[in-house]
């Protein structure tokens, strides 16, 4: 895959995650994930422009070596790096410490990437893809489930927990349940393969320890990463591929924080214990029938019913894989206009935090909750709240998500009362009635003595 050196590329991204899964040995220039990948990737920066997304940056990635094997490991990546006629940087120990003053002493050398590593808060990337689309003129149902869909001459009848859709078309974009949605229309010939990861957040006090993100030479069932986020924070990964029949399960394990802070101190100084905020977990798949690619097809036996199957990484995809899903809509018959008036731009929820001086002083005077500061940790200050609420937040989650409160050292321990105080003075809703995440997940059950009355 020859690489334009003139724009950025994901290519060496995509060559580490292929080469530290397990079961995988090749990399498919041709094939239609890595296509898409670079499509996306390099259109990212100009959208990022236009939906006001800040919690994004472009940054250096640094493979080390600490080893012998990790050594041979190294050159063996950057041979194949060289087949692909992608071209990283040698360096020795003397520069890697130049670069990074907090990496171990026991590094030997390593390869630098300066083009293809991008680092961005996914939750800013949806929503403001989402409301960039409500804009526009696009439906949103938000807690409404797809429970079956029956073909019908010309459509489908999509029944939800809301009430059943016509639609002409459907486009199965599910996920981790694309497969259920699937067998729901009778097109599932695929399924798939559940692989588990676990990843550890660090406090903030670490803002500024790396500059770049590093990690150790990839291998199957190995490798991992050292991340600095946009946030301050810093996301550290070592165990990425624990196979696993639940899609549910997101349980953590001790051992595997354990683990990944112990590989980490092996990698960098400076970190202590008690640094670990919070710990992540989430479910990886594969897809049986192409587990190197995506499936994004039209089914045999309704062409109107899309099969949209994402293998990771798809994050950097996402706006290319949209692009071709509607052209494989037009191809099927659905009459496609380009939009007269599209507006492509969207304001971001403004953040305190971020602002220079005299534009938060001029935006306290417009709406004085904006100098209040309900979460201390994220500097997240109730006007930003009541505006993600406005914009469509209901539940704790969804406040958190949207503006980062509670996402700090206490993890919600100050601010989360308030949290939950705004959310029902703003929604006209009892305090028993504001929930985490939806559901039945109430965040409080009854008032204080309640039961004793």
């Amino acid at each position: 895959m020859p690489v334009d050196r003139q724009s950025p590329t994901p290519a060496w991204s995509i060559l580490r995650s292929v080469l530290d899964e397990p079961g995988v040995t090749l990399l498919h220039p041709e094939s239609l994930k890595e296509k898409l990948t670079l499509k996306g990737f390099n259109a990212f920066p100009s959208l990022a422009q236009q939906l006001d997304i800040t919690s994004y940056t472009r940054s250096t990635y640094i493979m080390i070596a600490t080893n012998e094997d990790e050594v041979r490991l190294l050159k063996e990546t950057e041979e194949l790096c060289w087949q692909l006629g992608f071209e990283p940087e040698r360096l020795n120990r003397e520069a890697i410490l130049a670069m990074e003053p907090n990496i171990t002493g026991k590094v030997i050398c390593g390869l630098l990437d300066s083009t293809s590593e991008s680092v961005i808060y996914p939750w800013e990337y949806c929503f403001a893809l989402m409301e960039n689309a409500r804009e526009n003129g696009v439906k949103i149902l938000t807690g409404t489930e797809v429970t079956a869909i029956k073909p019908l001459d010309g459509g489908f009848i999509v029944d939800t927990s809301r009430g059943p859709i016509r639609t002409e078309y459907v486009v199965n974009a599910a996920g981790i349940y694309a497969d259920k949605v699937a067998r729901m229309a009778g097109v599932c010939d695929f399924g798939f393969t559940l692989m588990k990861g676990q990843t550890e957040i660090l406090d903030k006090r670490l803002k500024g320890l790396l500059n770049s993100s590093i990690g150790p030479p990839p291998e199957p069932g190995g490798g991992g990463k050292i991340n600095p986020l946009p946030s301050g924070n810093i996301s550290i990964g070592f165990i990425g591929y624990i196979p696993t029949e639940d899609k549910e399960d997101l349980s953590g394990r001790r051992e595997w924080s354990e683990m990944t802070f112990t590989r980490t101190r092996e990698l960098v100084n400076g970190i202590l214990p008690g640094d670990i905020i919070n710990s992540f977990n989430g479910i990886r798949v594969f897809n049986t029938r192409n587990p190197e690619d995506h499936i994004i097809e039209a089914t045999r036996k309704y062409p109107h019913f899309i099969n949209a199957v994402i293998r990771l990484p798809g994050l950097a995809a996402a706006t290319a894989i949209a692009e071709y899903v509607c052209a494989l809509l037009g191809n099927q018959g659905l009459g496609l206009v380009r939009k007269a008036n599209y507006h492509p731009y969207r304001k971001g929820i403004p953040k305190v935090s971020e602002l220079p001086e005299d534009e938060r002083r001029e935006l306290i005077a417009r709406d004085g909750r904006y100098g209040h500061i309900v979460c201390r940790c994220e500097e997240v200050s109730e006007g930003e709240i009541v505006e993600a609420i406005r914009r469509g937040a209901r539940t704790v989650a969804a406040v958190k998500y949207r503006t980062r409160a509670g996402m700090g050292r206490c993890q919600g321990g100050f601010c989360g009362p308030r949290v939950v105080e705004i959310l029902a003075r703003e929604l006209d809703i009892p305090l028993t009635e504001v929930t985490q995440k939806g559901g039945l997940s109430q965040v409080l059950l009854y008032r204080s003595k309640e039961l004793l009355a």
